[in-house]
């Protein structure tokens, strides 16, 4: 059987200097993932150095920003406290340009980087030309897309003053007219529905009055805003309805990503009873979104935290998504469309 190509839509990487509480506030002394993770250990963990002996090959991956430390906006100038940031993406221009190797500069294509949406769009405005000039020639070109963390905003009141301000959806449609995409991280399952429920109302304000359709911000939803896959009653009536009201709009894709981080302990004890316990939940995406829409991600390395196999659980996952697709008959040409199409579309990798 011919190997399956693929992209990766999800991974995150770090050097030895950011590998820690100064780097990462969340990254505690001992923890799985407080040491560097490179390309060179992710092809390890893909098995990609045993090509071989796999069924997906990995022709590239999309690099995610990884919430690095950064100091409170206005404390400084914005090239002061933003340096965390803007640092992450010198560490990704180096790789683009061949400092860890020249295959490392031919597998990432295409990153998604941290950017101040909280902050008012003048403010934005300087950071991406503060980014650009970090990026260099020719690592700027692969800047796709940006994220900023909106699951981490834990009260109700604060996120929806957030994501309803003037400030983000004005930044959402400056992202737009720039031709660049915003991945949306929210977690229903530790945040709450409100979390869900805010979106679909995001994205209809960051298009509305835009004439243009090209400028259009494109959201991509990352980790299928991390479902609670332990009960199918309301929390799943909830996901399902803001399933529908993302899906129906075409501007909106969907990442196959990141189930590990929510699964049980207990659900993970069988990892091929995976794919039957998440069916309700991939019937959904596949009914609303479709193959078009949907894209492989494996959220390498955090996958290793939760997932079966630890170091191997990239290849538990990719195991569970052939899995998903063999149940759900997804045809050849769809399923070239979620392990590498949708990615290359939504990325606008070329």
């Amino acid at each position: 059987m011919p190997k399956r190509r693929a992209i990766d839509s999800h991974i995150h990487l770090w050097p030895a200097e950011t590998s820690n509480e100064n780097g990462h506030s969340w990254m505690t002394p001992g923890m799985t993932l407080a040491k560097p993770h490179l390309l060179e250990h992710y092809y390890k963990a893909s098995q990609e150095d045993q090509s071989h002996d796999s069924d997906v090959e990995v022709e590239g991956v999309v690099y995610v920003e990884t919430d690095v430390r950064y100091d409170a906006p206005g404390s400084a100038d914005l090239a002061t406290w933003a340096k965390g940031p803007l640092d992450e993406i010198l560490f990704v221009r180096r790789v683009i340009e061949g400092h860890y190797g020249v295959r490392d500069n031919n597998m990432l294509l295409a990153v998604v980087a941290w950017a101040p949406m909280d902050q008012p769009t003048e403010v934005l405005e300087q950071y991406l030309e503060l980014a650009k000039d970090m990026a260099g020639p020719i690592a700027w070109p692969r800047l796709k897309g940006f994220r900023f963390l909106l699951q981490a905003i834990a009260k109700q009141s604060a996120f929806e003053k957030f994501v309803f301000s003037n400030h983000f959806i004005g930044n959402l449609k400056l992202l737009g007219r720039r031709g660049f995409s915003f991945d949306i991280g929210v977690d229903q399952r530790s945040g709450g529905n409100w979390q869900l429920e805010a979106i679909p109302k995001v994205v209809q304000l960051a298009h509305d009055g835009v004439d243009v359709e090209r400028e259009k911000v494109v959201f991509i939803v990352d980790h299928l805003c991390k479902p609670n896959f332990e009960y199918t009653g309301q929390d799943a009536t909830v996901w399902a309805e803001t399933m529908r009201a993302l899906g129906s709009n075409p501007k909106v894709y969907m990442k196959l990503s990141g189930a590990f981080s929510e699964l049980t302990h207990q659900m993970m004890e069988t990892p091929s009873a995976i794919p039957s316990l998440m069916r309700f939940w991939i019937s959904t995406i596949m009914n609303e979104f479709g193959p078009a829409r949907i894209m492989f991600g494996s959220d390498w390395p955090v996958c290793n935290v939760h997932g079966p196999g630890g170091e191997c659980a990239w290849v538990a996952w990719k195991d569970v998504v052939k899995s998903i697709l063999e149940d759900h008959g997804v045809s050849t040409s769809d399923g070239d469309r979620i392990w590498r199409g949708t990615a290359a579309e939504a990325y606008r990798i070329s």
